[in-house]
């Protein structure tokens, strides 16, 4: 294979170079479903597809060092971010929301973790009426696009697929907080689960989660899996059009129904006002993203018909579920200050001393800090086997049936060798001698949802995005049993000799003061402060019906139209309790093939 800089620049055009031609497929945004998509549909050389993407290609050396391609805080890593709208059963706070608008999108800036989700909730969207997407029916396409490179061969796990993971192993990691986690996990009664992947995996327990990450210790997106240099460039049939925006779709009547004939678009330098435009033989299909897809959906006349007049487009149908019912794990960052020796914190205050030894390490070896993901293992639980207190857990015992149940984990506890407070000014407490580790404890089922509308008509202006945090009070308890068990963990790992110092973000005395008034206020304004999104967003455009506030079918085709399809996290009839980039991938093969069987 010839290698960078000696190899041929990869294939990527320019909007004008696209302007006025007519392709089979147009696939709007290439980040994560996007690049899975447009891969598998320019396997038939027969059909024409154009990919669609907002941001560029960016695909250099330091873009693939899994620690520096994480910082969500660095624009250089394709990462853009804009503020949500005030959360108003949190006093009003107002966060940030993040995502990938680069070749390859979130999975370039993510945590790299590798999770399906337990088979009991593909088993509740097939009992929902998608038979389609039950576990047998996508377990498949888990394995198609998967190569697991440390597991042995199970028939649950691909070895064969573009799409390469690795679990990082306990000798491997860097930092004690991860081992004294899990030795308190252990010690607690949850059992060690190596294969989270596995269907006979116990519901709750400390898992090893995997890692798109390669044998050379590289970060591994969809771009490269699937959308690599040497597949590109061989495939005339496939054209890949970047830093381009994709203003609204035009629709033309057939049959009763509309249909897409048009994609127009512009360069993403919102200062160019020249508009392009691109013929569309036989599909569209909105590869956006969560916050992208809804808003493109919006501006084409698709959505809810209020809120389409208000902002004076003309409705092409009238869709109320576009953009609401937002889902999302929320969690609150329970953080420690802790020896700088401990965190990651301190290649950040020593970087000479820290940081520059270990980039040489990387680059020698592939070792050290800057190899691995942020992430290690998860505690998965049950808030319902926990007592009020935090004191005591029930366990469910064997429950590896897959069958929907009250026993299926609604809790994930991720322990971090960093703050995860989502305040950029806080990360690492940077400025302190001392470090920080944390827990973030996850609730990764909440009653609370939220929504997606536009702000303008204005391609350019980010929608308007309410999170809904804590709009649903039950919330709370939940959230309230996460962090006692959470905190009972951490007494654990302080016993057994891990320097765990104050508690920033439920300090002693807010503890101590909830204990002396038999109340948790202290706790819940805590709560109101600190919670914060863990980026695993879905269910914007989610597969239903009309009435049950809908907007595509069990193929993704959009209700009423004729030739649109939406293929992301979007689409999610409920929310999962795993990191999202897997089922995503998932959601893209499987859409692939629905096409495909329609040609």
């Amino acid at each position: 294979m010839t290698m960078w800089p000696f190899r041929t620049k990869y294939p990527e055009h320019k909007p004008e170079e696209v302007n006025g031609k007519e392709y089979d497929f147009v696939v709007v945004g290439g980040g994560t479903a996007g690049c899975v998509l447009a891969s598998r549909l320019s396997e038939d050389p027969k059909v024409s597809v154009l990919l669609i993407e907002r941001g560029p290609l960016n695909d250099s050396w330091m873009s693939r060092i899994p620690l520096l391609s994480t910082d969500i805080f660095n624009p250089s890593t394709g990462a853009v971010s804009w503020d949500c709208e005030p959360l108003k059963y949190c006093d009003d706070r107002v966060t940030q929301l993040y995502c990938g608008e680069v070749m390859g999108g979130t999975s370039r800036i993510n945590g790299m973790v590798y999770t399906r989700g337990n088979p009991a909730e593909y088993e509740a969207w097939a009992a929902l009426g998608y038979p389609n997407w039950s576990y047998e029916k996508v377990l498949p396409y888990f394995i198609k696009s998967e190569k697991h490179v440390h597991q042995y061969w199970q028939k649950w796990r691909g070895i064969s697929g573009p799409w390469i993971n690795k679990s990082i192993v306990y000798a491997e990691w860097v930092f004690n907080a991860f081992r004294a986690f899990l030795d308190a996990a252990t010690a607690n009664g949850f059992p060690l689960v190596l294969d989270g992947s596995s269907p006979k995996a116990p519901n709750e327990g400390v898992v090893v989660v995997d890692s798109t990450i390669n044998k050379r210790s590289e970060r591994v997106s969809t771009l490269q899996a699937f959308l690599p240099h040497d597949v590109v460039s061989k495939r005339s049939n496939l054209t890949i059009c970047t830093k381009a925006v994709v203003s609204r779709l035009t629709f033309v009547m057939e049959d009763g129904r509309p249909r897409p004939d048009e994609v127009l678009l512009r360069h993403s330098d919102s200062k160019s006002e020249v508009v392009y435009s691109v013929k569309v033989k036989k599909e569209v299909i909105v590869c956006s993203g969560t916050f992208g897809s809804p808003p493109l959906l919006m501006r084409s006349g698709i959505g809810p018909r209020k809120h389409l007049e208000e902002h004076k487009i003309v409705v092409v149908r009238d869709l109320e579920g576009v953009g609401f019912n937002l889902k999302d794990h929320h969690g609150f960052p329970l953080v420690w200050e802790t020896p700088l020796n401990e965190s990651l914190s301190e290649a950040m205050v020593h970087p000479f001393k820290k940081a520059l030894p270990e980039m040489v390490k990387y680059i020698l070896h592939g070792t050290g800090i800057f190899s691995m993901p942020s992430q290690h293992i998860a505690l998965f639980a049950r808030s319902r086997a926990i007592s009020d207190d935090g004191s005591e857990y029930k366990f469910a015992g064997d429950n590896t049936n897959a069958e929907p149940s009250d026993n299926l984990p609604d809790l994930e506890l991720i322990p971090a060798a960093i703050s995860t407070i989502d305040k950029p000014g806080e990360q690492g407490r940077s400025d302190q001698r001392l470090g920080t580790v944390s827990i973030l404890a996850t609730y990764l089922v909440p009653e609370s949802s939220g929504s997606i509308r536009l702000s303008s008509t204005n391609l350019f202006d980010r929608p308007k995005v309410d999170f809904g945090f804590l709009s649903n009070p039950a919330d709370y308890i939940v959230l309230r049993k996460a962090i006692r068990l959470s905190l009972k963990l951490a007494e654990i790992m302080k016993a057994s000799g891990f320097p765990l110092l104050n508690n920033i973000t439920y300090p002693e005395a807010s503890q101590q003061k909830d204990a002396e008034n038999g109340n948790d206020d202290e706790l819940d304004r805590l709560i109101r402060q600190y919670i914060r999104s863990v980026f695993h967003w879905s269910c914007t455009c989610k597969m239903g019906s009309e009435d049950d506030l809908g907007v595509v079918d069990e193929e993704l085709k959009v209700h009423g139209v004729t030739g649109l399809r939406i293929c992301d996290a979007s689409i999610f009839p409920k929310g999962l309790s795993a990191h999202l980039q897997a089922p995503v991938v998932m959601v893209a093969e499987r859409c692939a093939d629905f096409i495909k069987s329609g040609m």
